[in-house]
């Protein structure tokens, strides 16, 4: 037998073997015959040969210069496994993929987000749309991460975005924190399956990155470059981009050939938004001795307004004031401009009252300055309370003659929509994702919006049973209260403030807007910040000048009829 070479080892066989021994010696010298021992006998006899034992142990040991304290336990002497070794990733290698420009369409909900724009240097309190799409595009390696070929291992992967010029990258319009959009555009420069023409064609096969082995299959090998179709040979954008995207985010279509110079900002020849709102803008019971307000918008006020909006105009009081951009131009064209129903069924409650009526402000135009539909809709608001007249819109047009903007709150940013951006035509043709894809893009969003409507109709429900309730205890009050004209808003009593949002604004006595304080004109409130920052706007005067003429350019070569 071999004998063992560990030192640990010779001292605990050693041990055991002469306590063994000293254990039998004992015995047999004492000639002891058990069998005839009684019970409490055997016990003290027991205790004495621990005992002995012990004393043995002591005297015996160390041994071989290792003591007791030293013997290690045997869970401690036992050899250890190795560790396995770790799965060596294989580094992505831009330069072995061709990549092209394309445009990308996509939608999104804006309630989880604070706003579309990343702001590299600016933490939010929540994601922005733009950091979710860029981390999608990095993670497939649709576009080649910056400093770094593993950026998964180091934390966020938007700090390795390459930047807009590297990308090619532009964006048609910025949403404010939760508004949300259904048309959103944006120009990137992707990988491409088109195989480099000093390249073997089988090499351009798989997908790099953390989503290779869910994509491969997605993924035939790809012709000769000759042969190359730009749609059937490409990589599925769309399906490689919605399984790494929150589900709140969808592409929806991919433009494969846009021009070479293309810029979703400044090939844009319009924009359309849509502001949801509902008529009753609040509870009708949810009223106070404070306010008149019924709680019902004169729409046909609302629409008049509306339509004074048409054509171009200086909108400097509907927009927020910004002196930092230098903003000098403040001409806008608006083409469509009205208030429209939504035209879909309302879910009954079952208690015989009539769901409130969704309608929403719609507004198509050249270009748009920063929150200005916001402040279009809050004056539409007001006009709809009753609180102020249709004229006010024309009197706030009037640039010339009211060029300080008076102060006044714009509305809630929840419902409102991007919904489209225009671009001329045949200028990009949209290619739209796999209509049997497991998983689908509408079977994620209809999951979503099943969810949401379920809500809604427990909601409507409960609504109307509280409705009913009340209702049947003050019938006779009610049905004369029903019978009377909606009557004019009490200026001199408290008033509600319709914002779009779900909250009821309890304000003070109202003062027309005509009547408000007012902010400087803009060319003083430009030459103030000039004064106390010129630093910051060293030579953004004369850049944001020549922008502005070039946007003023734009539209004017742009006819309603131009616009797709």
């Amino acid at each position: 037998m071999t004998q063992p070479t560990n030192p640990h080892y010779r001292a605990v066989l050693t041990t055991i073997g002469r306590s063994l021994q000293y254990f039998f010696s004992v015995s047999r010298s004492m000639g002891d015959n058990y069998t005839t021992w009684s019970q409490e006998a055997l016990i003290a006899r027991v205790q004495e040969l621990e005992k002995s034992l012990a004393q043995y142990n002591k005297q015996t040991l160390p041994i071989d210069n290792v003591t007791a304290t030293t013997i290690p336990p045997v869970a401690a002497i036992r050899p250890k496994t190795p560790p396995p070794k770790e799965k060596k990733k294989r580094a992505f290698d831009a330069s072995r993929y061709s990549t092209r420009l394309i445009a990308l369409k996509f939608a999104y909900l804006g309630g989880n987000y604070n706003g579309f724009e990343h702001q590299a240097n600016n933490p939010t309190p929540l994601p922005t749309v733009e950091e979710k799409l860029f981390e999608a595009l990095l993670k497939s390696r649709l576009v080649a991460p910056a400093a770094t070929d593993k950026p998964e291992e180091s934390g966020s992967l938007v700090k390795f975005w390459p930047g807009e010029e590297i990308a090619q990258y532009s964006k048609g319009g910025r949403t404010d924190r939760g508004v949300s959009a259904f048309g959103q555009v944006v120009g990137v420069r992707l990988r491409s399956n088109r195989p480099l023409p000093s390249r073997p064609a089988s090499r351009g096969r798989s997908i790099v990155g953390d989503v290779r082995d869910k994509e491969e299959e997605l993924i035939s090998p790809p012709p000769s470059p000759a042969e190359f179709d730009d749609i059937k040979d490409e990589l599925p954008y769309v399906q490689i981009l919605n399984r790494l995207l929150p589900h709140d985010i969808r592409v929806l279509a991919w433009a494969p050939n846009p021009p070479p110079d293309f810029s979703a900002r400044f090939n844009c020849r319009g924009r359309q938004y849509k502001y949801f709102f509902s008529n009753p803008a609040i509870s009708p019971r949810n009223n106070s001795s404070c306010s008149s307000f019924s709680g019902r918008l004169d729409i046909a006020k609302m629409q008049e307004a509306a339509s004074y909006f048409l054509g171009e105009n200086d909108f400097r009081n509907f927009c927020k004031l910004d002196a930092s951009k230098q903003i000098n131009n403040f001409k806008r064209i608006i083409y469509e401009s009205s208030i429209e129903e939504v035209l879909t069924s309302r879910v009954g409650t079952g208690s015989g009252i009539e769901a409130p009526k969704m309608y929403y402000f719609n507004l198509r135009g050249s270009a748009f300055l920063w929150h200005q539909v916001r402040h279009m809709i809050a004056i539409l608001f007001l006009i709809g309370e009753r609180l102020e007249e249709p004229s006010l819109v024309k009197e706030l047009l009037d640039a010339e003659k009211n060029p300080r903007k008076p102060q006044y709150e714009m509305a809630d940013s929840r419902a409102l929509v991007l919904w489209e951006c225009y671009f001329s035509e045949g200028e990009l043709d949209w290619v739209y994702g796999e209509n049997e894809e497991k998983d689908g893009l509408m079977d994620i969003v209809w999951m979503e919006w099943h969810k949401s409507r379920l809500e809604e109709v427990l909601r409507e429900g409960l609504a109307g049973i509280v409705e009913e309730t009340k209702r049947k205890a003050t019938a006779a009050a009610e049905a004369e209260e029903l019978s009377k004209p909606v009557p004019p808003a009490d200026k001199n009593k408290g008033h509600i403030l319709i914002d779009g949002g779900s909250r009821v604004l309890h304000r003070g006595k109202y003062i027309p807007v005509m009547q408000r304080a007012r902010m400087d004109e803009v060319e003083v409130l430009n030459e103030k910040y000039r004064e106390k920052k010129p630093e910051r706007v060293s030579g953004k005067g004369k850049a944001r000048r020549a922008v502005d003429a070039a946007a003023a350019a734009a539209t004017e070569e742009v006819e309603v009829e131009g616009v797709v």
